[in-house]
């Protein structure tokens, strides 16, 4: 499975998956961000499409090996 880029992702996918690594619910990261569950599980969906990844699991794996190319907010 191809393994997505870091450019490839907005700042506010970049803010999910950051909190999805840290192992925050999707109910949580939402608080947080001050953005509807709903949203979040969008943002997810974007996410798992773009980095080829299949779960929160491997999003997370994925974020630990590349977040030094993500950029900070």
């Amino acid at each position: 499975m191809a393994q997505g880029s870091a450019d490839s992702l907005s700042a506010r996918e970049q803010q999910v998956l950051s909190l999805m690594a840290k192992g925050l619910s999707n109910r949580q990261i939402g608080k947080q961000l001050n953005i509807l569950e709903r949203s979040v599980k969008y943002h997810a969906t974007n996410i798992f499409s773009k980095l080829g990844v299949a779960s929160r699991t491997q999003a997370a794996l994925w974020y630990e090996r590349n977040k030094e190319a993500l950029s900070d907010e």
